[in-house]
């Protein structure tokens, strides 16, 4: 377990959801918490999106009910987590722009929006991917997919 843990580590960061702009002075709004690090993973996955993975995904998931909820659930579950983050660290910038942008409930995973809307937008497989590994209530059909399709074989 403990070296599972420290692979998902170096292959996944997660990372601030409001970033100072410190040459502008603003704080930025970050909707993706985690990123993947490790560039021989990023690279595979973007080979996927090179071959239309993306496409695929998008389909299934749209003609799928069961599958369209469960996607929906999981970025309604990262404004929820938003939300809490947003409390308990930057409060005291609750009058700024990117907080206020953070805070909008049709923003989900990754900055897509009208996600409770068919067609399934997945915009990229690396955010999927990333949430799949960075967060254990964030595991997800896409994530799972990709690394069935790279051979990757992550279980905790």
């Amino acid at each position: 377990m403990f070296l599972l843990t420290y692979i998902i580590f170096v292959m996944v960061k997660e990372v601030e959801i409001l970033q100072l702009d410190k040459r502008k002075k603003i704080w930025i709004p970050q909707p993706t918490r985690f990123w993947i690090l490790e560039k021989e993973l990023h690279k595979a996955i973007s080979q996927l999106e090179e071959k239309g993975f993306i496409n695929l995904l998008e389909e299934k998931i749209t003609d799928n009910d069961e599958l369209f909820k469960e996607m929906v659930y999981l970025h309604e579950k990262e404004i929820k987590k938003r939300r809490e983050i947003l409390k308990k660290k930057y409060s005291h910038l609750s009058n700024t722009k990117g907080f206020k942008v953070l805070l909008d409930t049709n923003i989900g995973i990754g900055g897509i929006r009208n996600f409770r809307e068919k067609p399934f937008k997945l915009k990229c497989l690396h955010l999927w991917t990333a949430y799949h590994l960075g967060d254990t209530q964030f595991r997800n059909y896409i994530g799972e997919e990709v690394l069935k399709r790279i051979a990757y074989n992550v279980h905790s």
